[in-house]
């Protein structure tokens, strides 16, 4: 056998076996190293709330955790606003107080990698500043954000009234049954409504089907079914759910969710992953070394 082909065969077989130990341990390793020491400067950071207008979607799936076993994991996307103002020192402070401020967004997300390569530490699809975002995943589980139609209990009836941000139009096809259509943030068509009334002064449409067909009307809109004070209680609940992250006064694209010192510490993380990309790469060369000599050895 030609040596250069011998070469090129245990060089092809060092580069994916250091690929193979990279996806399975060493990415792993580099990125738990890379998340302490971004959550130690988080420390530092100062804390501030999203602006309203961010979106975020959480949603749990099943994945393999061995022995022919599921189990459920979460995983989020989220597009995080911070209101925020340039000060004289270069640095910005951020808070939904701040006048005149620039909105700064961030995107972060945790999604299940679904490649046949997926294995270690590349079983989940990463982005954003955050080293390891999948560790936010229960933050925000626990943030309900601003999102529309939200109930809201009334002891009178079985059902709740659904509550949306977005305007519901009455059906006014004369051969269509009587009833209001309603829609969510992005126009997409949610559901239809016996009963739909607006409450003028928070800009919300409350509606329920308790009443039934028979009382199903355009005029609904002016009626007073609901509870008193139901629309400032639900704006009252938009303020109090709020969703605070520690952010980079010099960059505040870096955000950090959740208490940083809750973050594994692993400091020989980095050290372990390399020192078996090493060995791995010692090997190789010990083989094509090894196997030059024998080849050498037999010529002469």
């Amino acid at each position: 056998m030609h040596p250069a082909f011998i070469v090129g065969k245990e060089i092809l077989f060092l580069v994916v076996a250091s690929w193979f130990l990279w996806n399975s341990f060493g990415h792993a390793f580099l990125q738990d190293t890379e998340s302490t020491e971004y959550a130690n400067k988080a420390m530092s950071w100062p804390i501030t709330s999203v602006h309203m207008d961010s979106e975020i979607e959480v949603w749990s799936e099943e994945v393999s955790c061995g022995d022919e076993s599921t189990c459920y994991e979460d995983f989020f996307t989220a597009n995080l606003i911070l209101n925020c103002a340039l000060l004289d020192d270069g640095n910005y402070t951020c808070s939904p107080e701040v006048e005149n401020g620039t909105h700064i967004q961030t995107y972060l997300a945790c999604k299940p990698n679904h490649s046949i390569f997926a294995s270690g530490g590349s079983e989940y699809s990463i982005s954003g500043p955050m080293p390891n975002p999948c560790s936010a995943a229960y933050e925000l589980w626990e943030y309900e954000g601003n999102n529309f139609p939200r109930e809201f209990f009334d002891e009178r009836y079985d059902d709740p009234w659904e509550v949306y941000d977005t305007e519901c139009k009455w059906q006014s096809e004369p051969n269509d049954e009587s009833y209001w259509n309603c829609y969510f943030d992005n126009r997409e068509y949610d559901t239809w409504w016996y009963h739909c009334e607006f409450a003028v002064n928070e800009s919300l449409w409350f509606c329920i089907d308790a009443f039934g067909p028979e009382a199903s009307s355009e005029d609904n809109r002016n009626a007073s079914e609901r509870p008193e004070g139901s629309g400032q209680e639900i704006l009252s609940e938009l303020s109090d759910d709020v969703l605070e992250v520690r952010y980079d006064p010099a960059d505040p694209t870096r955000v950090y969710i959740g208490d940083p010192g809750d973050a594994p510490s692993n400091s020989m993380a980095f050290i372990n992953g390399f020192m078996m990309l090493g060995g791995v790469v010692l090997i190789g060369i010990i083989r094509v070394a090894s196997m030059i000599a024998k080849k050498g050895n037999k010529t002469e």
